[in-house]
């Protein structure tokens, strides 16, 4: 089998024969770049087929999403959660997801970029299963984006004309984390020198248990680039000896101290690892970028149930600082403004939810961003 980046080789496995080579490092995904032994030592070839295995698995839909076992059921997957299985599913899907370039390809196998690519091509549409929870049908296309994106929360790819869409909803009475994760991202647009963020919009849709209120938003993941989830360069970062934290700063400056400043202004508990990254060059392997912020589903909804999160652990770098004093320790790395007449709007086009936004304006006056 082929590790494949577009139609370039990047890494050989098999392993009934315990073999793993790479063919180029620099175009490897992050969660395997130095992590790869070039030795005969029996220890470091079960290591890096370890390795091989683990960031296969890391690919696969994992069965404690919402709808998830129905999704494997319509695929005719064994619902058995470990890393063997989901090498194999991810091997049966060729490992392609939306989110990056990045595929598995049989040693003899006639397949190239272009006949699989997701982006693409048309999509085996399995929305009303993935978001709805409709009982599934048997299919034998396992060429699908769900079975790639990651997450709990319920989900499911459309192509409306040439873009594809993420349409994402909740199993609360009234869809309060889809609502937030809207709210939030109208919020996101009344601040400037930011990092850009993702847009989320509303719309009704039916589901098994009922009508339910889904987010959507645009893929930002195209064809010259493919994400990085920090936590793989972060990992990176450690087998080099680099400070993640100060090389971002470094390198992105006012756009990185951002995230975790507007994450602490909407309270957003959720900002973990896998929630934020990078855009990596699809022809050189080099980081250019970083992505959009994504992902607000669990943003406001300390506010909305009216609890004091604030002093909650960040998730952002895996360390012990709140909220709150990742915030005021990058406030001085930003040169964030502030559009209180934008922010008004919004407010006044939400009036049910004013209580929200009085919560919100005083972390933005905490952080002196009030003229």
């Amino acid at each position: 089998m082929y590790l494949m980046l577009e139609n370039t080789k990047i890494l050989y496995f098999d392993f009934q024969d315990f073999m793993v080579e790479v063919i180029r490092e620099e175009l490897l995904p992050f969660y395997l770049r130095s992590s790869i032994k070039r030795t005969t030592v029996m220890k470091d070839i079960l290591s890096n087929v370890q390795a091989v295995k683990s960031y296969l698995s890391s690919r696969m839909l994992s069965l404690s999403r919402d709808n998830a076992k129905k999704i494997y059921a319509a695929f005719q997957i064994p619902q058995i959660d470990t890393i063997d299985n989901r090498v194999n599913i991810c091997i049966k899907c060729k490992g392609v997801s939306i989110q990056d370039s990045y595929w598995v390809k049989e040693e003899n196998g006639t397949e190239k970029w272009e006949d699989i690519n997701i982006r693409k091509n048309k999509l085996k549409d399995i929305v009303d299963l993935s978001l709805g929870g409709y009982s599934p049908t048997i299919t034998t296309n396992a060429i699908c984006p769900e079975l790639t994106t990651k997450g709990l929360f319920r989900k499911g790819w459309v192509r409306m004309g040439d873009t594809l869409y993420l349409l994402k909803s909740d199993k609360t009475k009234d869809s309060v984390n889809t609502r937030m994760e809207i709210l939030t991202s109208e919020i996101l647009e009344c601040f400037e020198h930011t990092l850009e963020s993702v847009k989320y919009v509303g719309d009704d849709k039916n589901m098994m248990d009922g009508m339910g209120h889904v987010s959507i938003c645009k893929n930002f993941v195209g064809e010259e680039y493919s994400f990085v989830e920090a936590c793989e360069v972060i990992d990176y970062c450690k087998r080099h000896n680099i400070d993640f934290r100060e090389r971002c700063l470094e390198r992105w400056g006012a756009e990185f101290a951002s995230i975790p400043v507007l994450d602490y202004i909407v309270v957003n508990t959720d900002r973990h690892t896998q929630n934020y990254g990078f855009m990596m060059n699809n022809k050189n392997g080099e980081i250019e970028q970083l992505a959009p912020l994504f992902d607000f589903n669990c943003a406001l909804v300390a506010d909305y149930f009216a609890h004091d999160a604030r002093d909650t652990l960040s998730q952002m770098f895996n360390t012990k600082e709140t909220l709150r004093e990742l915030a005021h320790q990058y406030i001085g790395h930003t040169n964030i403004i502030f559009h209180e007449d934008q922010f008004m709007k919004v407010v006044e086009k939400n009036e049910n939810y004013k209580y929200i936004f009085e919560k919100v304006y005083e972390r933005i006056q905490e952080l002196g961003l009030v003229q």
